[in-house]
């Protein structure tokens, strides 16, 4: 409650009237969002918990801090504690390249990289979960043109992360450039990214994922792994294609992950999915040069309706995590922009898991999740 006060407290005062008339040359806004799910088991879902659950809950100020620096600040109060989010400032240059300093969203991965305001499904693929990075600490350079770009970043640990971390903390490289031509009436989306981390003094690694769906108690993984003590890096590939034409996207990728351990057999964990959208109501989804917008309605609201499938395998180099793949079925109501509801039913399959006391998790249960969600 302390740390949510105190958050509370340093948004008011970034935003305050005061402050805004003492710098001129500075311009807030305030940024949010709210996404409220339901999880509904439907088949062989005994081990979840069907109910409510807040997934996302943020509140932040994003605007401009000089002609060339613009920033933000972003707070996540779901689960009943503070998380950081975005907490950085960026500088944009004449060419339009720009340089960003904090904390932010590792390069590598399209679907990773699409905000949660606009992802199609609930919750994004299992093999984005697991290799792609999320937010850590660091400096990055972008430059984006109409037609191609990259970003490249230097980074460390993630704000939050400090009491976790032992010794250095770890220190990764990545790099992702985009290709992305008109294609007929189309627009074609070409990618790939490559990112190394050096564990430094902190030797283990853990990857899990829901599948994705969260149940009313934030989630239960039926597929997982961690190594202990005997890691020392991580080399992750990363291939995207997407395609947009009018009311119709298509998007596929690729992740994979190397393990460098200094016993045994470097194991590799990879992971693909596809998945494709139609918006009944004739609207395109946005697109610009490195990922994709959302859909803005027009009249009175937009329809859309989508199909993913998706696999990732932890089975590797004498580790055993299991297998995960999903056929996920969606629906999505835009009422305007800014406000949606989503639904999707999600057929799972888990084999070649790991036995716990005499047992495994295989199984294929059915899982149903909604979703009411709003931005500003």
């Amino acid at each position: 409650m302390k740390k949510t006060l105190f958050a509370i407290l340093v948004l008011g005062i970034l935003c305050s009237p005061r402050i805004m008339e003492e710098s001129q040359a500075q311009d807030f806004d305030i940024r949010g969002r709210l996404h409220m799910d339901t999880f509904i088991g439907i088949s062989e879902a005994d081990d979840f918990s069907n109910g409510f659950n807040n997934r996302r809950a943020r509140i932040g100020v994003n605007g401009r801090l000089s002609e060339n620096w613009d920033g933000r600040l972003e707070v996540d109060f779901a689960g009943g504690s503070v998380s950081a989010n975005d907490f950085r400032m960026r500088r944009t240059f004449s060419d339009g390249s720009r340089l960003w300093l904090g904390q932010y969203k590792v390069p590598q991965g399209l679907n990773e990289l699409t905000s949660s305001n606009n992802i199609s499904f609930i919750e994004r693929a299992t093999n984005s979960n697991m290799i792609a990075d999320a937010r850590r600490m660091g400096i990055a350079y972008e430059r984006f043109g109409d037609r191609a770009g990259f970003k490249t970043m230097v980074f460390g640990r993630a704000v939050g992360q400090r009491g976790a971390i032992e010794g250095d903390m770890p220190l990764g490289v990545a790099l992702r450039g985009v290709f992305a031509p008109q294609i007929g009436p189309g627009r074609l989306h070409a990618g790939a990214s490559v990112v190394y981390e050096d564990l430094m003094d902190n030797n283990s690694i853990s990857f899990s994922d829901r599948p994705e769906a969260r149940d009313s108690k934030g989630g239960r993984a039926m597929i997982g792994l961690q190594i202990t003590d005997i890691v020392e890096s991580t080399r992750k590939y990363g291939i995207e294609l997407a395609y947009i034409q009018g009311p119709l996207w298509v998007e596929g990728e690729y992740l994979q992950t190397t393990v460098k351990v200094d016993t045994g057999s470097d194991p590799t964990f990879n992971g693909w999915h596809l998945q494709a959208g139609y918006v009944l109501t004739g609207e395109s989804r946005a697109y610009s040069t490195g990922g994709f917008g959302s859909v803005s309605p027009s009249g009175s609201g937009a329809w859309e309706v989508s199909a993913r499938y998706s696999h990732m395998s932890l089975n590797d180099g004498g580790f055993t995590g299991g297998e995960q793949t999903n056929i996920t079925l969606g629906v999505n109501r835009y009422v305007t922009s800014n406000l949606r509801f989503m639904g999707n039913i999600i057929f799972v399959n888990v084999n070649d898991t790991p036995e716990l006391n005499g047992t495994d998790s295989d199984g294929n249960p059915i899982i149903a999740a909604l979703r009411a969600q709003f931005n500003f």
